[in-house]
């Protein structure tokens, strides 16, 4: 099994892949007041030619990173007023409030926008490489590995920015709805515009059903396979609502792959049992202020006493305020990859909203005998009562996962009216379920430099 390195194995793993990353991202070394989509190369820039540097490119932990915008806008936790009001960070501070101006007097972004789009630029860079390299029955393998790999960390990357910068997907508007720019190469003279949701899915589904088939079909934590493949998939057709798609995409991730910790042998989850690695950046505040990260009581009463989770996700500080917890030996890094647990959960949801409640809770009841110290199988007679179960164990599975925003915005799309509130001090702020701020707007440098329309606010 391929291992990031030692610490957390997430840093990069050898110096010939650091000189080369590092003369590489020369590339896109932003200079004041530019978008990150509009920085030209330098003439003198080295760049990878073989597989190998293909996949130490690949490999460094960069791509990996998901967008922690997506925890701190949702309502799994809120952060202590005082900690709040101290924040450096501008962005991540008016994001925690939804507030009216985002950037204040900020240019850019590097955690959202710009990340994700260093992501997609070093996966175009691989997938244009490959073709100059000459297939032979000696590297076929490796050469169809780094390919599918590139295809799944550029879907992954422009489904996050998806999730933050677009509507969620409504077949009745998809058409309609601004996605986000998908540079389709590494030349940096590629014109640049947003085309629509729908074309923007498409190119994900694209890439992920090329990727499931070059992909490995064993695991590998650090590495894409063909089990993240489908993970994936079933994660970007749930978020469409095309629970059909979904669930059968699910279906294949379990077939493949359908290892669950039981939480009455151990009290964490081994990340290199894991489908797939990624985590929140840059972790400045669900990682290292976990003092300051502290959950609503009322989310934290939905674990019963038998409920192990309540202790493998949360911890009481001295204050008896409510922090979380690593629960997946990642020490100051906070694991927002892809795992089994949430594979189930799909399937039991696809399964209730397509009316087989039965099924429904057969699926969800095998997750939870591996939650509880005691369990009683769960029974629902219709689809109603089976999803109103399921999208509560979602919510207690899946929490600091950066998937709580998108199930919100889907949740929304389909008429659940939830609206968001938290008081810091003695104001409180509120997103309401029709609001643009459901939108994070983009970077102004992007807008001033590549002239793509700005999300309104």
């Amino acid at each position: 099994m391929h291992c990031v390195s030692t610490n957390v194995e997430i840093n990069i793993k050898h110096k010939k892949m650091k000189k080369l990353l590092y003369l590489f991202i020369i590339l896109f070394t932003l200079s004041c007041g530019k978008g990150f989509l509009d920085v030209k190369p330098s003439s003198n820039t080295v760049v990878p030619t073989t597989l190998e540097d293909f996949q130490q490119l690949l490999d460094a932990s960069v791509m990996r990173y998901a967008p922690e915008l997506l925890d701190l806008q949702a309502d799994d936790y809120y952060l202590a007023p005082t900690y709040w009001h101290s924040m450096s960070n501008v962005v991540f501070r008016n994001a925690h409030v939804w507030a009216d101006d985002i950037f204040e007097t900020m240019e850019s972004e590097n955690y959202g926008w710009n990340r994700l789009y260093e992501q997609i630029f070093y996966s175009n860079v691989v997938l244009d490489g490959l073709q100059k390299i000459n297939i032979t029955l000696g590297n076929q393998k490796t050469y169809d590995q780094v390919k599918g790999s590139a295809l799944f960390i550029r879907a992954m990357a422009l489904h996050y920015l998806l999730q933050l910068y677009s509507p969620a997907y409504r077949e009745d508007r998809a058409d309609i709805g601004l996605g986000v720019p998908m540079p389709r190469s590494s030349d940096v003279n590629e014109k640049v515009y947003r085309p629509s949701v729908h074309e923007c899915y498409a190119q994900i589904i694209d890439d992920l059903n090329m990727a499931k088939d070059l992909l490995d079909g064993q695991v590998d934590f650090g590495r894409p396979s063909k089990v993240a493949a489908y993970a994936l998939l079933a994660r970007v057709y749930l978020m469409m609502g095309k629970y059909d798609l979904a669930g059968r995409a699910s279906e294949n991730s379990l077939l493949l792959y359908d290892d669950l910790t039981d939480l009455k042998v151990s009290n964490k989850r081994d990340y290199k049992k894991t489908i797939y690695l990624a985590f929140m950046a840059p972790a400045t505040i669900i990682g290292t202020n976990l003092s300051n990260v502290l959950t609503d009581p009322e989310l934290y009463e939905m674990y019963d006493g038998s409920d192990l989770r309540k202790t493998f996700l949360f911890r009481l500080n001295t204050q008896g305020n409510i922090n979380k917890t690593d629960s997946y030996n990642l020490s100051l890094y906070c694991f927002s990859g892809l795992d089994t647990d949430e594979q189930y959960l799909i399937k039991a949801e696809c399964l209730a909203r397509l009316d087989k409640p039965e099924e429904a809770m057969q699926t969800l009841n095998h997750l939870l005998r591996h939650r509880f110290s005691t369990y009683t199988d769960l029974r629902a007679d219709t689809k109603d009562e089976a999803l109103e179960i399921i999208l509560q164990e979602r919510r207690k599975e899946l929490v600091f996962r950066g998937l709580r925003w998108s199930d919100l915005k889907r949740y929304n799309r389909d008429g659940a009216n939830i609206t968001l509130a938290r008081t810091l001090g003695d104001k409180t702020y509120t997103l309401a379920p029709n609001s643009n701020k459901w939108l994070f707007p983009i970077p102004p440098n992007e807008i001033k430099t590549s002239d793509i329309s700005q999300n309104p606010r």
